[in-house]
């Protein structure tokens, strides 16, 4: 069995189920903004796991100044937000998430998050989640206008680097084909895919992927990722 000296997650829809939240917001504020309706696809492919930047750009306009993305993603932002508030039990992390992330810190394993989420979002999950548990402000990477979104590796360089690991050394788990082509671009040694709102037929097809699973429930998988990052 190959050993991994780090694992980097995405957050939404890998650590935290929150597709369904995103989607109703973005259809509201497409809605408003363009007047119609987003397709299944355009969510698969052109919004998870993208920056709110690129995302307005595809809406809008390629000219949008920075000033306008950043008004329009904090008000999307504000719907999103609304919408989490009123999940009510399911406000938390992935089952299995707190047991694991607990487990990986005690073993010593180096860990980061790599998100396409703003900076408002990401001081939301800091609090909520009470993430300086596991993480801090160095290891929680998250769009800041400074690196390139997914699909290109960037973010996934730049969370592998903050861990001091090579990439080729680090397992990614990711929900969404955007995030996947990320990690496979930065030339991730191992991608374990998060079944929150695609099927396991539909991630295990795309390339680079290794594994999928459901949530971080099962004690088998635990046990060899343990083995893997030991």
């Amino acid at each position: 069995m190959k050993k991994y000296k780090g694992i980097i997650f995405d957050f939404n829809g890998t650590l935290f189920f929150d597709t369904e939240q995103h989607e109703q917001a973005w259809r509201q504020y497409a809605k408003e903004l363009c007047g119609r309706d987003v397709t299944d696809d355009e969510f698969r492919y052109c919004i998870h796991g993208r920056t709110n930047a690129d995302i307005l750009r595809y809406f809008l306009d390629d000219e949008l100044t920075d000033a306008e993305i950043e008004r329009h993603s904090e008000a999307k932002e504000e719907v999103y937000r609304r919408l989490c508030m009123k999940m009510s039990d399911k406000l938390h992390l992935a089952d299995g998430a707190y047991e694991l992330l607990d487990q990986l810190k005690t073993a010593g394993v180096r860990m980061a998050v790599a998100t396409s989420s703003g900076r408002s979002n990401t001081q939301f999950y800091i609090k909520r989640f009470d993430m300086w548990r596991w993480f801090n402000q160095n290891t929680f990477i998250y769009s800041d206008g400074s690196i390139a979104g997914k699909p290109e590796p960037d973010i996934y360089l730049a969370a592998a680097e903050a861990i001091g690991v090579a990439p080729s050394d680090c397992i990614v788990f990711e929900d969404m084909p955007s995030g996947i082509g990320s990690a496979v671009a930065a030339g991730a040694g191992r991608i374990i895919a998060v079944a929150s709102s695609l099927s396991h037929e539909f991630l295990g097809s795309i390339g680079g992927v290794d594994e999928v699973i459901d949530d971080y429930t099962d004690k088998e998988f635990i046990e060899r990722l343990l083995e893997m990052v030991g």
